[in-house]
């Protein structure tokens, strides 16, 4: 299990350079838990039983080393589980 800090500042693909996410990743490398931080400070998280709305969506596909050292997306940072489930345990529009 990985947990990650990802922020797209600093991407050279044209990304909005204010996203900020938090990732729960499995062995198999899909996001099972997801915490994203609006450029106005309010949260919408996704997991398996919620994994979209009319906000957003829990990303898809495989996540791998390659995309997570990947700096072209931004940069993503490793966490602890405690890390992750302090954000995970703060209010969310969305979903709580």
């Amino acid at each position: 299990m990985k947990f990650v800090k990802y922020s797209s500042k600093g991407n050279s693909i044209g990304l909005d350079d204010n996203i900020v996410s938090y990732w729960q990743i499995n062995v198999q490398g899909e996001v099972i838990r997801s915490i994203e931080i609006q450029s106005n400070g309010e949260l919408l998280k996704y997991l398996e039983e919620h994994q979209a709305d009319s906000y957003g969506q829990l990303p898809e596909g495989i996540i791998t080393n390659d995309n997570l050292n990947n700096q072209s997306y931004g940069t993503c940072e490793f966490l602890t589980e405690s890390d992750f489930d302090k954000m995970w345990s703060k209010k969310a529009i969305n979903f709580n």
